[in-house]
């Protein structure tokens, strides 16, 4: 079930201005809970700085309907999701999301130490904060050979957050779990016995963390929005916000980081 609250919104440039500037959100490598407190909290933020609302997509499909067209906004993304759609957008990436002060991360397969190859997840359960979309087509990029074969057989169980899907690993609940290199060290230091317990069976390529990215015509109400977007990890609220997002701050993009978007 997708949540979406329709609101007028106009397309055409000449419309900057009359309607809400509007900050679109999807990530698909995340499991949020409860989209109605997301937008909640989001739109009280963005209300004590001028006519700004937060949309939130959990659908794919709902997300792309809806923004098609639109001008007058700024987009958070996966960068997983922005490099599907690169080729049939022309939004440009201006920020990428940091956490401690690395835009990088990396995804890792990890099950408990008895299951030491991926041939034995076949018909197992994995857990997983994105969704099955994002996670199906991940495992895709990390199996191998005659391991890709395993992949229909698996069960997809999806959790809120990275660090719970290691848990569930780690209780039982599941066998395996697609995670962060960065819960991997937060498990280790909250819990290392059960951190010890678990064995990484792949590692993926670096990827980046949320992008945020404009259309190639917009006006005064993105450029706006994107300075407050910006600011945010500098105030105790924005900073709750940007906590919601997996990161703490933002950042200018770097060639490497283009490099990674490619």
């Amino acid at each position: 079930m997708f949540f979406f609250v329709a609101t007028p919104c106009h397309t055409g440039l000449a419309a900057f201005g009359e309607s809400k500037c509007t900050i679109y959100f999807y990530n698909p490598e995340s499991n949020i809970d409860n989209y109605a407190s997301l937008k909640t909290k989001f739109d009280l933020y963005l209300k004590k700085t001028g006519p700004y609302q937060f949309q939130p997509f959990s659908d794919r499909n709902t997300f792309e309907n809806k923004t098609r067209g639109q001008h007058n906004c700024v987009f958070i993304l996966s960068s997983w999701y922005y490099k599907e759609l690169r080729d049939f957008t022309s939004l440009k990436p201006v920020l990428i999301g940091t956490l401690d002060g690395n835009s990088i991360q990396k995804k890792a397969l990890i099950a408990k130490k008895n299951i030491d190859s991926l041939s034995m997840l076949k018909g197992s359960s994995i857990a997983s904060s994105g969704s099955k979309e994002y996670t199906v087509k991940f495992l895709q990029s990390m199996l191998k050979g005659d391991d890709k074969n395993i992949l229909e057989s698996l069960q997809i169980l999806n959790v809120p957050k990275d660090i719970d899907a290691l848990i569930s690993v780690g209780f039982g609940l599941v066998q395996a779990a697609l995670t962060t290199e960065y819960s991997i060290e937060m498990l280790a230091d909250i819990n290392n016995g059960l951190y010890k317990n678990l064995s990484v069976l792949a590692v993926n390529e670096k990827s980046l963390l949320p992008v945020v990215a404009i259309p190639s015509e917009y006006g005064k109400g993105t450029t706006e929005l994107l300075e407050i977007i910006k600011n945010m990890e500098k105030t105790p609220e924005g900073k709750n916000n940007l906590q919601m997002f997996g990161i703490d701050g933002w950042k200018m993009l770097d060639e490497s980081d283009w490099e990674l978007l490619r």
